[in-house]
């Protein structure tokens, strides 16, 4: 049985590494010829070489895989009993191992480790090494490394190599109290080391090192919203692979974690949505509608992630896992705000009504909509909803240099077009001039290379304008003239990615199908295009559009049919008391951050409620990146514990304000 013995890490700077680690309150001591520093854990070591050295021990990996090995690279290093048998064993599987060779060093006490080592010329087989001597007792502390995740080039064939010295299956192994991971190069380009015990400085975490922190080490709420995560209330637009029982657990795991919420709001539910009325002091029109949405997104290739994205994982200052920024973290803040403030003693002074969506993610039809309808029959009109789409950005508007708070007072619209059309078919020998796919893809190309027309909203002006004294500058000038410039805001706008879909209709090709095999003509065939539709535009102007751009009459062009559409929303007002609060609350919780406002391109539950609050508003208070917001969706969705608690403590204070 072969056990982790220690981690080859290769570092740029050993020196300034090696000072990092004795700062987190790490052992490092480096051996007699200086090229490498040995840093002993609970259980096994890490092994630090400079670039240098560790691309020597590496060449003939380097040689064999064509790729250089740069810092970050982690090697693991195998324990065996009988070395001759683990060679033997690799050998059998396919693998060209080279013959033992002895080994030692010296500890700083004098002790000499002696052991044999198996190299292999694969980058994706582990070293395997045999003690001569008594292992060293060099442990130190009680960090732990409980997980590697290690990219390989080839995960079929490093899987047969593990396989042949590991117990386990697929891609994971277990070697002792570690588990290893094997994941494609081509998505995880560094190996991610996971330690217990307390955080690391940034200078480890860039390394590749990570902590994951044990119950007890984090705040309770962090560990409630982990605890969230590993409820798989997932989404499908194909209705049936929903898990209900997911979505049950979950709901009664929200009533064991906030008794006093669940013994003094009262609860309705629509499916698994759910509605709390929580009655004010004072009688009169309700003040707030705070919305979050249960449910979220599929992931697509779990191996991907650093973290498996159902397990909740707390890490380096994070909670990992899909739906911890979309949008779990707004249900559990939400509670545990009221949660804290019921502790106290306190009621809001007017009734508040907070609603968690279990379908948003596949159109709220079945959830928000219905408690909309509930709340209408009963002739509820609060002064305000409060939904998700709005954040706190570093970065995201470019050349302003501090957080920008982007409280969004309203959302785009959305529509799908759907094109079609059809053929006699036959044989592929035999072609007409084009084909049912040839005329569907020409129809896509005829819409995506005639966009809709930029525009400048009102919203997009104002959220420029505000922003306008930050940005330096030729276009801090352009951007000071947001009230009188029109198209060249608009064209400045438009030449980036996140601020594109601000001032135009974006037009987004997502599925184009048809045809049952390479040599049989295709009798039918048809595409998707996606609309976010900017106020201006409406769906049957997209709708009319299409039909003008795409020449071919023998295509159809028509709204997806069971497919939902909405269109733009009404537009709240920067001069509400309500924008001036959520701003106020905003800077009291960050306050560096720049208020502005915008537009929501995607679609979030608060499109149902407009016919039963008097304005809307989409704001969360986290400070995030481009990095972060990649996550939404994606790959390696978190969300730090200092945002997390940001959020609940805007939220006790947005409570306290109603």
């Amino acid at each position: 049985m072969a056990e982790l013995d220690h981690l080859v890490c290769v570092v740029d700077d050993l020196g300034t590494c090696t000072r990092q680690f004795a700062e987190a309150g790490f052992v490092a001591w480096r051996s007699p010829s200086g090229g490498t520093v040995q840093v002993p854990l609970a259980h096994c070591r890490l092994e630090l070489r400079s670039t240098p050295w560790g691309r020597r021990l590496l060449r003939r990996w380097r040689r064999h895989s064509g790729s250089e090995h740069e810092p970050g690279t982690v090697v693991p290093v195998l324990r065996v009993d009988d070395l001759e048998e683990a060679v033997a064993a690799l050998r059998s599987a396919g693998f060209a191992v080279h013959d033992p060779v002895d080994r030692e060093r010296s500890a700083p006490g004098g002790e000499r480790s002696r052991w044999r080592q198996a190299d292999c010329d694969d980058p994706d087989v582990p070293l395997v090494i045999e003690y001569r001597s008594a292992p060293p007792d060099d442990r130190h502390g009680e960090r732990e490394i409980r997980r590697v995740v290690v990219p390989v080039h080839d995960l079929d064939r490093a899987a047969r190599a593990y396989r042949a010295l590991l117990p386990g299956e697929g891609a994971v192994w277990r070697a002792g109290d570690t588990v290893l991971q094997l994941v494609p190069r081509s998505s995880v380009q560094r190996a991610t080391v996971e330690l217990t015990g307390a955080p690391l400085p940034d200078p480890l975490v860039k390394l590749g090192l990570s902590v994951r922190h044990r119950p007890g080490d984090v705040d309770p709420a962090a560990e409630r919203l982990a605890q969230a995560v590993r409820y798989r209330t997932v989404s499908y637009e194909e209705r049936d692979r929903i898990d209900d029982e997911q979505f049950a657990q979950f709901g009664q795991f929200l009533e064991r974690s906030f008794p006093r919420v669940h013994a003094e709001l009262e609860l309705r539910t629509a499916g698994h949505s759910r509605l709390y009325r929580w009655a004010g002091r004072a009688d009169g029109r309700p003040a707030a509608l705070l919305l979050a949405h249960q449910d979220v997104v599929p992931v697509d290739d779990e191996a991907a992630w650093t973290y498996p994205p159902f397990e909740g994982v707390i890490a380096d200052g994070y909670v990992w896992g899909r739906g911890t920024i979309d949008d779990k973290s707004r249900v559990l803040a939400t509670l545990e705000a009221a949660e804290r403030a019921l502790a106290e003693g306190w009621r809001p002074r007017r009734t508040v009504y907070l609603a968690f969506g279990h379908d948003e993610e596949i159109g709220g039809m079945h959830g928000a909509a219905k408690m909309a309808d509930l709340l209408a029959a009963e002739g509820v009109v609060a002064d305000f909803v409060l939904d998700e789409g709005g954040v706190i950005g570093l970065g995201l508007v470019d050349g302003v240099p501090v957080p920008t708070a982007m409280i969004m007072t309203g959302e785009k619209g959305f529509a799908t077009v759907r094109l079609f059309t059809s053929d006699v078919g036959g044989h592929s020998s035999m072609p007409p001039r084009q084909t049912a796919v040839a005329r569907v893809a020409r129809a896509v190309a005829d819409i995506q290379d005639h966009p809709l027309p930029l525009r400048l909203t009102d919203p997009v002006r104002e959220m420029v304008a505000r922003v306008a004294p930050y940005i330096r500058g030729p276009l801090g000038k352009l951007a000071g003239r947001a009230a009188s410039l029109g198209k060249p805001l608009a064209y400045a706008l438009a030449l980036s990615r996140e601020s594109a879909s601000l001032v135009r209709t974006t037009t987004a090709p997502t599925v184009i199908r048809g045809g049952v095999k390479p040599n049989v003509l295709p009798q039918t065939a048809e595409a998707y295009v996606n609309f976010r539709i900017l106020h201006g535009d409406t769906t049957e102007s997209v709708l009319e559009h299409c039909r003008r751009v795409v020449r071919d009459k023998q295509v159809g062009v028509e709204l997806a049919p069971g497919e939902h559409h909405s269109e733009p929303s009404p537009i709240s007002s920067t001069d509400s008391p309500v924008f001036r609060m959520l701003a106020e609350l905003a800077t009291a919780v960050v306050p560096e951050a720049v208020v502005t406002t915008g537009l929501v391109p995607g679609a979030t539950d608060a499109r149902h409620y407009h016919h039963v609050a008097r304005e809307r508003f989409n704001f969360a208070p986290i400070l995030v990146d481009s990095a972060d917001l990649s996550g939404i969706h994606g790959t390696d969705e978190r969300l730090s514990l200092a945002n997390y608690a940001r959020l609940i403590d805007f939220t006790g204070r947005l409570l306290r304000r109603l």
